[in-house]
Order: structure tokens, then C-alpha cells, then sequence
């Protein structure tokens, strides 16, 4: 994949915000099922938070970049959806258990993730990554540097990426 077009954007002041849920790890479509029979308020309700997180495998080597760069850039930090107090806990617990120190932002249900961190604070020069239309869409609405973390290769108007291995590049 060709990541000059985001990196012709970032510079070595740039932030970069990163979503767990569908980008590090495959919790969002191992709970779409449960959902569907009794959706998803109810799912979260019910679900064990432990055992489906620590059972979660990561997607395209995000832990292992994570990892990997969470030394050398200090401008990041994990920015997640959380639906119970649980999860973000096991959430926190499974990054450290995993090796990752990286900060772990928490945005509240039917929050948008642009209203807990503003792209307007950062002069716009922040980045975040995710595999959510809808957060890109907002994010760049409000002045940031919205990536759609896809699989998809069809042609939008979004910058995308199928790996978080463009962070390697960043100095």
C-alpha cells in the first residue's frame, strides 16, 4: 500500500489518534452476531468484557506495529468507544498484559470521538484512524485528518489504509 498520501499531510508535530475496536483488534465483528439477535444496547449488557477482549485477535499486525513504535513516537494514543466501565478496564488490561503503554482515551457512548479530542486544539494537525465512516467523516468535519481503516479497495473520497505500518514511516 502507498502511504505518501498521508504522509505528505503529517509533519513531526503531528498527533496521531488510533481506534481499537475493527483497527487493533476484531472485537466489533465478533460481537456483530450477538447483536443481531438481540442488538447491540442488550449485547453489551450481557457480554463478559474479559473473555471477549483477551479472546480478540489482532488485525493486519496492529499490536505488533504498536508495539514496535510506541517508543520512538511519542505522539500517539488509543482512542476507543466504550459502552461499560468494564470494558474500558479490560480494554487498559489487555494493552498492558499485550506490551502496549500507549494512552487509552475513552469516549463515552453516543459521543463523537472529535468532541473528547479536538482536532481544533491540535491546529488540525491531528490524525485519526478508523474503521468507522461515520468518526472519519466528523473528524475531518471538524478540522482533523481523518484515515478510514478499510480492507476496501473501492474508490472514495477517503484516505485509507489496511495497516497501521505507515506509523513506522513517521519520524
Amino acid at each position: 500500500m502507498n502511504y505518501d498520501s498521508i504522509l505528505k499531510l503529517v509533519n513531526d508535530e503531528t498527533y496521531y489518534m488510533i481506534d481499537i475496536d475493527g483497527v487493533c483488534i476484531d472485537t466489533e465483528s465478533r460481537i456483530a452476531p450477538l447483536a443481531a439477535q438481540i442488538g447491540f444496547k442488550e449485547a453489551f449488557k450481557i457480554i463478559n468484557w474479559h473473555d471477549h477482549i483477551f479472546a480478540s485477535n489482532q488485525i493486519n499486525g496492529s499490536l505488533d506495529i504498536l508495539r514496535d513504535i510506541q517508543s520512538k513516537l511519542k505522539r500517539i494514543q488509543l482512542l476507543t468507544q466504550n459502552h461499560t466501565l468494564e470494558e474500558e478496564r479490560e480494554k487498559i488490561l489487555f494493552f498492558r498484559q499485550n506490551g502496549i503503554f500507549i494512552p487509552i482515551v475513552s469516549v463515552p457512548p453516543k459521543v463523537s470521538k472529535f468532541e473528547v479530542v479536538s482536532p481544533e486544539f491540535y491546529d488540525g494537525n491531528i490524525v485519526l484512524v478508523d474503521d468507522r465512516e461515520k468518526q472519519v467523516v466528523e473528524w475531518n468535519d471538524a478540522g482533523g485528518i481523518g484515515v478510514l481503516f478499510t480492507q476496501d479497495e473501492q474508490p472514495k473520497e477517503y484516505r485509507k489504509v489496511k495497516s497501521l505500518e505507515f506509523l513506522k514511516m513517521v519520524k
